[in-house]
């Protein structure tokens, strides 16, 4: 039984091969719509495996109930956990990629799966890479638009200025922690603009020209939360899947830098909001569950149900004798005489495997 477990556990957890299925989904977009909902129902028919593995996820994830202080931090962040699409479905909530920090640095990046992050972070120091956390709210504000402007030249004036406003709005606020990584020269590579409370901090900009500085920026903004005694760092993205919609440049950086895939559910002080966001959780996760199973099963019966009776039967005989696409001496195609049998049935049958793709370390 526990070897059992402990397989599942590898296989649902961050990275590993049910992750990769359910990412293989159209999950990425930043809000539940009709046209993001129909794409999904339509790639969950041809690939009813991801959506299972979906499903499996949403139920195994663990939960990481996060408290949340009465300062304006967290009372912000009680905000933001609380977004919902349809007045139902949380935003914000569901396989978030989350840091569970230690007490010490030390520990956080001894051991064989940290060696990426110690290598990198040895290139930072040899590049001369100095971070600071920033108290002057304007100075930041210009030293983030200079990165910012780097980054993003090549989007349109027009939207490079929308950006650059919504960006400032936030980092103007008292309640945001600042972070920028400079070179030996002094100039910004690096910035992320954080909400912080006392046991969760959440990056909700972040933005790196330098792939050394964005490691010594993750770095040093582990070291200040740790030295405050955080327990839970966040970054946002990804859409309502979190980290599932998140692109794979980023699911690989996280999975290098030890984030776990979690359902984070927001409490009080004292928690007392645990128990009725238990329930809560707990019925939307059935009803998830039951729409994401109905939708595999519909997409396995269908097909069969159209099928003629004489057609299911080439069909199951051809299952028991695959068609094989070789290669002979001379380059050419062989193919399963059954195959055969399928054309001159008009069935139009592709036999493909598709390997679990497990992360490396």
């Amino acid at each position: 039984m526990a070897a059992s477990q402990r397989e599942l556990d590898g296989r649902t957890r961050y990275g590993g091969p049910w992750f990769v299925e359910a990412s293989a989904l159209p999950l990425i977009g930043d809000a539940i719509g009709v046209r993001s909902v129909a794409r999904l129902v339509a790639a969950s028919m041809r690939r009813p495996r991801r959506v299972v593995a979906l499903s499996v996820l949403l139920v195994r994830t663990p939960r990481e109930y996060v408290a949340l202080s009465e300062t304006s931090a967290g009372q912000a962040l009680g905000e933001y956990f609380g977004e919902r699409s349809f007045r139902l479905l949380p935003r914000k909530r569901l396989f978030r990629g989350v840091l569970l920090l230690p007490t010490d640095h030390a520990d956080y990046i001894r051991g064989r799966r940290r060696q990426a992050l110690r290598t990198n972070l040895q290139r930072a120091a040899t590049a001369g890479i100095q971070c600071e956390v920033m108290s002057d709210a304007w100075c930041a504000a210009g030293e983030i638009s200079r990165v910012l402007r780097r980054q993003w030249s090549s989007l349109p004036d027009r939207d490079l200025q929308a950006r650059l406003r919504v960006v400032s709005a936030f980092v103007a606020r008292s309640d945001v922690t600042v972070v920028i990584a400079r070179d030996d020269s002094g100039q910004p590579l690096a910035i992320a603009a954080a909400l912080v409370d006392d046991s969760v901090c959440v990056v909700q900009h972040a933005v790196a020209t330098s792939h050394e500085a964005r490691w010594a920026l993750h770095d040093h903004l582990v070291r200040f939360l740790i030295a405050r005694r955080v327990r839970c760092l966040l970054v946002d993205g990804g859409g309502p899947f979190g980290a599932l919609g998140a692109g794979r440049n980023v699911q690989h950086y996280q999975h290098l830098l030890g984030y776990e895939l979690r359902h984070v559910i927001p409490a009080g002080r004292r928690g007392h909001a645990i128990r009725a966001d238990r329930l809560r959780m707990t019925r939307r996760r059935r009803l998830l569950v039951s729409l994401a199973l109905a939708a595999a099963a519909f997409a396995a019966v269908v097909p069969r149900a159209i099928a003629s009776p004489a057609d299911i039967a080439v069909v199951d005989r051809t299952m028991r004798h695959p068609v094989l696409h070789n290669a002979d001496s001379t380059g050419a195609r062989v193919e399963h005489a059954n195959s055969r049998v399928c054309r001159a049935r008009g069935l139009n049958i592709r036999w493909s495997h598709e390997s679990e793709m497990a992360a490396t370390d």
